[in-house]
């Protein structure tokens, strides 16, 4: 059984013909944001989405993807080494949901890399479920692979998906307008600098 996000239609574009799933932080119009901008650019496909479902605001295009990203960047400004901590994007995204009297409860969970305080996996497991049965992606830091064929350490991206097989769990994700997966036990258990995930609840489910 997996859960996953209603609609992922409303995060998706069509850029020349092709599916984009997702924002890139190449969309960002300065050089900085461009490197720097994973974080950002993850807070903002959580947004988006609850914006789509609470007010029916879509986006259709880049041009409308980058201006909702550079709304979200002063809210989840990357520090020195990027957006390295899973509080700054849940007190970013947190804020901006307030700001803009959007529904939501943003919650975040820490993989330290410290491996006896990290979170057993049947607690993430359930953080990234409920957070997808609330109907909102799920932003997951990634600081290191851990052998799981995630493209890039020290990275955000947004998490759309998750199934379980024989006590395994996979998490389909999004990144750069492509789509991977991940197993979810292997990568706590290998992880040399953790990570985290950042949810949203409470933001109202959907029929339509």
């Amino acid at each position: 059984m997996e859960e996953r996000i209603i609609h992922p239609e409303w995060i998706t574009l069509r850029i020349y013909g092709r599916l984009h799933v997702g924002y890139d932080q190449d969309w960002y119009p300065e050089k900085w944001q461009q490197l720097a901008g994973c974080g950002p650019t993850a807070g903002t496909v959580m947004a988006a989405y609850i914006e789509r479902k609470q007010r029916r605001l879509a986006i259709h295009t880049v041009e409308e993807a980058r201006k909702k990203m550079m709304d979200l960047w002063p809210y989840a400004t990357p520090r020195m080494h990027g957006l390295y901590k899973t509080r700054w994007l849940r007190e970013g995204l947190e804020a901006y949901l307030r700001d803009q009297g959007l529904a939501g409860k943003v919650e975040a969970l820490s993989v330290p890399s410290i491996r006896f305080l990290a979170p057993k996996l049947p607690e993430a497991a359930a953080f990234i479920r409920e957070g997808l049965a609330a109907d909102c992606p799920i932003g997951f830091l990634n600081l290191h692979s851990g052998g799981e064929p995630i493209p890039y350490h020290w990275h955000w991206m947004v998490i759309v998906g998750i199934r379980e097989e024989k006590g395994q769990f996979f998490c389909r994700f999004w990144d750069s307008g492509k789509e991977y997966t991940f197993n979810l036990g292997n990568w706590i258990a290998n992880t040399r600098f953790g990570g985290g995930f950042v949810r949203a609840l409470e933001t109202g489910r959907t029929k339509e």
